[in-house]
């Protein structure tokens, strides 16, 4: 199936026109940007090969001689992070449109999804925090040069809600039948062919069949099979008639892996992929990964918080006894108000009754306020570091006629606060909360990563506090286990629950409306001088890179308002292709 791009881009262009009276605001026309020089004397061109199924951790473990070939001249990883969402439309348009699920809001396996986006022609929508798509194959189009495209999948659904805007694309039978087809129109195809991507699915079935591992015969047997097929295609780029002009970016990768003979998930084995970026230029570079966890990302208010819907009355810490709540936070952004990062309060300052803990715009400081109707300050030592994990705790604690309250950030207590004869009960109407705050209440908006939140009934020591730092876990061996009411990890990966791992009365997971933000980030440490230098070498790499990597290589300038999620790292290392 043949398409011609300008007739689309017109068709576009007329449709936008015709809509625009609608529209309650401005809707600026396509702005095709003059190219800026660039010292290349070779046309950039890309070829994306996805081989659907293939997991990071087995590749590594059996790498086929042809992909080993490309690994010599490769920046490459076998632990790349795929989006959350592992089933195939999600991760193919996180592929293809350089967000991640909660952006795109794509979620099934046929492309289907809930709130709408006015500028996506795919009709593709988003729902919560997503905004939609456009695919890379659109904003080619509207770069106004000359991108010739091919695009060849056995997988209908692909071809018909991704490549659609592809200038040559169509169903093929089978992954030879792929090969075959990317063959010809890559090697005899015609000079402007700028990007190609060529889609395998039969080790995904293989995977589905006996499992996602090179213990499964099937699976590796395709592999080499499909191993073949990329030293072909390889090959046929090698043997185009200009070729000796033309300076190719080849990218290996999968959408997603699996564990067992499944996928969709959020796990670690479904999430590894890998990531090998070609040049014949390159240098070879293994791309090694950081010691990782998933998080959620708490940035909004309203009603896609979540909240501990099941029991509103748990987590109070009234009028006496001792209590501590500990967490690992780590601020993205300073926010430009004061703004919550969680709690079990009825407002962020006005009448206060109960606690939460919170982001001081001004002072860039972690604070708690508790309330009994009159505010009562508790301010962590110092200022937070954006983009590190800070260890922050409040310790409620007796000291002979008193009732004391302190922060500590980092295993280091601030100044303590008399808090004797306050009732800081907030009362059932007020369940604990993670995030900004309920719908209906100000409680301003902070970009902060969550993690390993723990309720003791006890007021821990200082070292207590401070070996929280470096844990992931807490063992039921510890000497104030029995004081542990409550320990979310927060580490779910997926979905609108947080669970509680300490067993309760009543349920005290947290629940969210709608969707919840979750990405892949370096986890704490307490590394030594030397291991923090080592891991500071190390890179995760994300599937929604993948199209920043290609825009960098094809020169196309993303616009801020393109949203895109993906970093540039290619451009690292220039010194080694730039001129060559």
């Amino acid at each position: 199936m043949k398409k011609n791009k300008y007739i689309l881009g017109t068709l576009l262009v007329l449709t936008a026109c015709c809509f625009l009276s609608c529209k309650k605001y401005f809707d600026p026309p396509l702005v095709f940007e003059k190219e800026e020089p660039q010292m290349m004397t070779k046309d950039r061109k890309v070829l994306l090969i996805s081989i659907d199924g293939l997991a990071g951790l087995e590749l590594n473990s059996y790498v086929p001689a042809n992909i080993a070939k490309l690994l010599e001249h490769s920046k490459y990883t076998f632990e790349s992070i795929a989006d959350a969402n592992t089933k195939d439309a999600a991760t193919w348009t996180t592929i293809l449109s350089g967000k991640n699920s909660n952006k795109h809001g794509v979620y099934s396996n046929d492309f289907d999804a809930n709130d709408e986006d006015d500028d996506d022609i795919h009709d593709h929508e988003g729902s919560g925090v997503s905004t939609g798509f456009i695919s890379l194959y659109q904003r080619l189009l509207e770069s106004g040069r000359n991108f010739k495209t091919l695009s060849v999948t056995p997988w209908e659904p692909l071809d018909h809600n991704l490549f659609n805007l592809s200038d040559e694309n169509g169903v093929v039978a089978s992954d030879e039948a792929a090969k075959t087809k990317a063959i010809d129109r890559i090697k005899d195809g015609e000079k402007e062919l700028a990007f190609a991507v060529v889609n395998f699915r039969d080790l995904n079935n293989a995977g589905l069949t006996g499992g996602f591992s090179m213990d499964n015969p099937d699976y590796k047997t395709t592999l080499d099979r499909i191993d073949g097929y990329v030293g072909q295609i390889v090959k046929a780029v090698e043997g185009r008639k200009n070729y000796a002009g033309e300076d190719w970016l080849i990218v290996i990768t999968a959408n997603h892996g699996g564990v067992d003979n499944s996928y969709g998930g959020a796990t670690l084995e479904e999430r590894k992929v890998p990531l090998i970026f070609y040049n014949k230029n390159f240098i070879k570079a293994q791309i090694q990964l950081p010691q990782i966890v998933n998080t959620l990302t708490v940035k909004k208010a309203g009603n896609d918080i979540p909240i501990m819907k099941a029991d509103p009355n748990a987590y109070e810490v009234g009028k006496s006894g001792e209590f501590t709540i500990i967490s690992k936070v780590k601020v993205s952004a300073f926010p430009t108000t004061n703004s919550v990062l969680y709690g079990k309060t009825s407002h962020a300052y006005s009448g206060t009754k109960g606690w939460h803990l919170m982001v001081e715009g001004s002072g860039k400081r972690f604070r708690y306020i508790m309330g009994n109707g009159t505010l009562i300050y508790i301010y962590a030592p110092g200022p937070l570091t954006i983009d590190q994990w800070h260890n922050v705790a409040l310790k409620i604690y007796n000291e002979g006629d008193k009732r004391m309250a302190v922060c500590y950030m980092d295993g280091v207590p601030g100044a303590p606060v008399d808090i004797t004869g306050k009732d800081l009960t907030a009362g059932s109407a007020n369940p604990f909360f993670i995030g900004a705050g309920p719908a209906g209440k100000s409680y301003g908006v902070a970009t902060a990563i969550i993690s390993n939140l723990a309720f003791y009934d006890t007021g821990l020591s200082d070292t207590e506090i401070n070996a929280f730092t470096c844990k992931d876990d807490i063992s039921s061996t510890e000497a104030n286990y029995v004081n542990l009411k409550g320990f979310w990890k927060i580490d779910e990966g997926a979905g609108k629950e947080l669970k509680n791992t300490i067993q309760t009365s009543t349920n005290t997971s947290f629940l969210a409306d709608g969707a919840l933000d979750w990405s892949v980030q370096s986890k704490w440490n307490c590394f030594n001088d030397d291991e923090l230098k080592e891991e500071a070498k190390k890179k995760i790499l994300y599937q929604q890179d993948i199209a920043s990597q290609i825009f960098y290589w094809l020169h196309v300038k993303p616009a801020d308002s393109w949203g895109l999620e993906g970093k540039v790292f290619l451009s690292d290392y220039e010194t080694e292709f730039i001129g060559k």
